[in-house]
């Protein structure tokens, strides 16, 4: 595997706990854990925990003027979740507003919890970065189909790898919650084109928590990041997953605790 530059993810910003609303109210606490900064879009991946039944995240993207004004280039809002911890990548486009490569930018996410009839913030955290110009330049895709359907909750993960074939290390591209006994049928933008890419199942209810690789129908097993996703109808399987063959990478923040 080629050495991969050194771009896009921001990892592990602290994760921001802020006092509830009311002593009788909801809590919660997120974090941003990696972004993906484009040119015309920016990935954020969060992850927190919440006491609220209902719950969703807000987001922001601004870039810098030259007069030192935060521009907001676009904004959006989750569905709603139910309450304990979670992990999830939101998407925020600007095509239009497309900014240069070195702009500097900033993620801002809100937790909000439902308390009566209204959503109130429970938890808030921001970073800056610059857009990449590098990297996102070539941007690429690949779309990925479960045959079956989960067998636990858990984390899909798309990373490029480092090293030996059965370890979830390297780079993470992006994370996808997924519920007992649902299909997945997601899109990855952003890949560096022409690179592979491997999925990663982790389970976080059930007796076994060991990751699995789910592998492509296609020899080498893996996912290849093209400008016309359409030509690679890529399909797997949750019971068809690998084990790794070799300890996970120290400090990854899937692996069951």
């Amino acid at each position: 595997m080629k050495k991969i530059s050194v771009m896009l993810l921001t990892l592990a910003v602290l994760l921001t706990l802020v006092s509830p609303v009311a002593a009788s109210g909801p809590t919660g606490m997120i974090g941003i854990y990696s972004v993906a900064a484009c040119q015309d879009t920016t990935t954020v991946a969060v992850s927190g925990t919440t006491s609220s039944a209902t719950n969703r995240v807000k987001a922001w993207v601004y870039k810098l003027n030259n007069d030192g004004d935060w521009i907001e280039l676009a904004h959006t809002v989750t569905d709603n979740f139910n309450s304990g911890d979670f992990l999830m990548p939101i998407a925020l486009d600007y095509f239009g507003k497309s900014v240069e490569g070195g702009k500097q930018l900033q993620v801002v996410v809100k937790l909000q919890g439902r308390n009566g009839n209204s959503f109130v913030d429970l938890g808030s955290t921001s970073t800056t970065l610059n857009a990449s110009d590098k990297d996102c330049q070539n941007k690429c895709s690949a779309t990925i189909t479960t045959l079956d359907r989960a067998p636990a909750d858990g984390v899909v993960t798309l990373r490029s790898h480092y090293g030996s074939f059965f370890r979830p290390e390297g780079w993470l591209h992006s994370a996808i919650t997924v519920k007992a006994g649902q299909a997945l049928h997601f899109s990855v933008v952003a890949l560096p084109c022409n690179w592979s890419v491997r999925a990663w199942y982790y389970p976080t209810t059930g007796k076994d928590r060991t990751p699995k690789l789910l592998t492509a129908q296609y020899w080498p097993n893996e996912f290849a990041a093209t400008s016309d996703d359409g030509a690679n109808p890529y399909a797997t399987s949750f019971a068809k997953g690998l084990r790794p063959t070799a300890p996970l990478e120290p400090g990854d923040p899937y692996a069951p605790k």
